[in-house]
C-alpha cells in the first residue's frame, strides 16, 4: 500500500498537473470571479515554477555529497549505484540502451571504477512501476557494463527493489552475503542523497556519499539566465517535490 501510496502521491504533486487542473477548473467555471482567479493563479504558478533562480537557490541548500574523485585516496570494496537513470519508455535501435537525464549516476560510477576509486559496482534497482511491463533496470545495466567490458566478477546485482528504502534493505542484505563489513560508496543524485543515506544508515548499512546529476546551476555570465523563463526549472521542480514528500513521508515510516 505504502509503494501505491507513493507512486499518486509523486503524480498529483508536480506542478504541470496542478497547472493543468486550475487550467481545467478555469475553462469550465462558470463563476466570472472564480474564472479571473483561476487564470491569475495559473500564469502566476507558470511564472513561479519556471524562473531558473528560485529552484536554483532551492537546489544549492538541498543537494549534498559534492566529493572530488581525486579526494578518495583508498579504493571503496563497493560502489552502490542507485537506480532510476535508464530510460526504456524510448523506441531506439535493437543493441542500443537509452537513459535518462540522470545517467550521470551511471557514468560517474564508471569513471570511479576505471580510475581505481571502488572495486565492486553494485547495481541496485528492480521496477518501480506501478502498471504496465516490469522492466528490472540493474538486469539491464549489467548487460550494458559486460558490453562496455566490465568483468562479471566486478558487478553485483540486486534487482528486487521497487524504492529507495528497499535498494538500502535488499543491498544490506547482499553485501552482508558477499563482503561483510566492506567500505561502501553510495553513489545517487545529489537531490537525492539525503534520503537515501538516510535510509542506508537506517538499514545498518554505513556509506560514505557521492553526489551526482547536480541541480544547481552557474549563469556563465548570462544576466538575463535567472529571470527569462524556461521548461528546466519546472521539471527540477518535479523531482524536487517528489524528494521531499518521500523524505518527510520515510522519517515519518521510522526509514530514515
Amino acid at each position: 500500500m505504502f509503494f501505491v501510496i507513493s507512486k499518486i502521491l509523486s503524480f498529483t504533486l508536480r506542478p504541470v498537473v496542478l497547472m493543468a487542473m486550475l487550467g481545467v477548473y478555469a475553462l469550465f467555471t462558470k463563476n466570472p470571479r472564480r474564472k479571473k482567479r483561476s487564470v491569475v493563479g495559473l500564469v502566476s504558478m507558470l511564472l513561479f515554477f519556471t524562473n531558473p533562480w528560485i529552484i536554483n537557490q532551492l537546489a544549492a541548500a538541498w543537494e549534498i555529497g559534492k566529493i572530488s574523485p581525486d579526494t578518495i585516496a583508498q579504493p571503496y570494496e563497493v560502489g552502490i549505484l542507485l537506480g532510476g537513470y535508464t530510460d526504456n519508455a524510448v523506441i531506439s535501435p535493437s543493441g542500443v540502451q537509452s537513459f535518462s537525464r540522470a545517467v550521470n549516476r551511471l557514468t560517474g560510477t564508471l569513471a570511479l571504477y576505471q580510475t581505481g576509486k571502488i572495486k565492486h559496482i553494485l547495481l541496485t534497482g528492480g521496477s518501480g512501476r506501478l502498471v504496465g511491463n516490469e522492466v528490472v533496470e540493474a538486469t539491464i545495466v549489467r548487460k550494458y557494463l559486460l558490453d562496455l567490458g566490465i568483468p562479471d566478477s566486478s558487478i553485483w546485482v540486486e534487482g528486487r527493489s521497487r524504492n529507495t528504502w528497499e535498494n538500502a534493505l535488499y543491498s544490506k542484505q547482499l553485501i552482508d552475503s558477499l563482503a561483510p563489513h566492506a567500505r561502501c560508496l553510495l553513489i545517487t543524485s545529489a537531490w537525492h542523497l539525503r534520503r537515501a543515506k538516510a535510509c542506508y544508515d537506517h538499514a545498518g548499512l554505513s556509506c560514505d556519499i557521492f553526489g551526482t546529476d547536480y541541480f544547481e546551476e552557474q549563469a556563465l555570465g548570462n544576466p538575463f539566465y535567472w529571470v527569462t523563463p524556461d521548461w528546466k526549472p519546472l521539471m527540477k521542480w518535479d523531482y524536487l517535490l517528489k524528494e521531499w514528500v518521500g523524505w518527510v513521508v520515510y522519517r515519518l515510516k521510522g526509514y530514515g
